[in-house]
């Protein structure tokens, strides 16, 4: 499947590609793309059914690697650090155990290796998205001002309007394939399950307020991921590149050596 992509940065420098999570886009890693094209060439695809990338009624990510490979062939991409959110964690960490060769250095973002949970957050933006007639709404205050009724954190609203855009003169549509993820919902959630350890350099950034990597969790990364460093930032939530996005970019500076020497 060919994705979309967001490209930052001259094409002549080292590669860096960033995977989103589920219900997000390549939009919502612009700042931070922005930001390390002065050291990369950044691309972030949309994956498929997310975004502006085409829509498929299978989803999965053995899918969703195969898209990335494409993706590299179609650009030349030989090896690039890789780094992922959520479900773009579990992605670039699919994609570091299954192709080691490409993934120069791997830093994962909020999440670990295990099966996931379906969570109150998941259920409400997908049983929002199946109950909401879009013909409906005039403007987008109007829809801002029905998803604040519904959804019980300002992140959440904000993070689901990027999920509309208009259909033409008037009206609006989705850009999520729902029904593929609603039906596909157990494969997002599988366990990373390794073929052999990652020796590459590799930084797992989680939330303090977050229980997407516990200690457990990380002790048996390590075991897999036997470079693997660890930071937490200090009051975050799952959201650890929105919450504190200084610390969140200090910290990958530090762990790519950026501005030393």
């Amino acid at each position: 499947m060919k994705l979309f992509v967001r490209e930052f940065g001259d094409e002549n420098r080292p590669k860096m590609l960033i995977l989103h999570g589920l219900f997000g886009m390549s939009d919502n890693w612009t700042g931070i793309g922005k930001y390390y094209s002065k050291y990369y060439h950044v691309l972030i695809p949309d994956h498929r059914n997310h975004g502006l990338s085409p829509h498929s009624d299978d989803f999965g990510y053995e899918l969703m690697l195969e898209d990335l490979l494409e993706l590299a062939g179609d650009r030349n991409i030989e090896k690039a650090v890789v780094l992922g959110h959520s479900m773009g964690g579990k992605l670039a960490m699919n994609l570091a155990f299954e192709h080691p060769e490409f993934v120069s250095s791997l830093i994962i973002a909020d999440i670990s290796m295990r099966e996931g949970e379906f969570r109150t957050n998941h259920a409400a933006i997908l049983e929002l998205i199946s109950r909401t007639d879009l013909s409906r709404f005039a403007n987008y205050a109007d829809l801002q001002a029905y998803f604040s009724s519904i959804l019980p954190e300002k992140k959440l609203v904000q993070f689901t309007m990027k999920n509309i855009k208009r259909d033409g003169k008037a009206g609006f549509r989705w850009k999520l394939n729902y029904q593929a993820i609603y039906n596909n919902i157990h494969k997002v959630m599988e366990e990373v399950t390794p073929g052999r350890p990652y020796e590459g350099p590799v930084l797992v950034i989680r939330g303090e307020k977050s229980d997407y990597v516990t200690d457990e969790d990380f002790a048996e990364m390590v075991g897999y991921f036997p470079k693997a460093q660890l930071v937490t930032i200090p009051g975050a939530s799952h959201w650890v590149h929105a919450d504190d996005t200084p610390f969140f970019l200090r910290s990958v500076d530090d762990f790519l050596k950026i501005g030393i020497g």
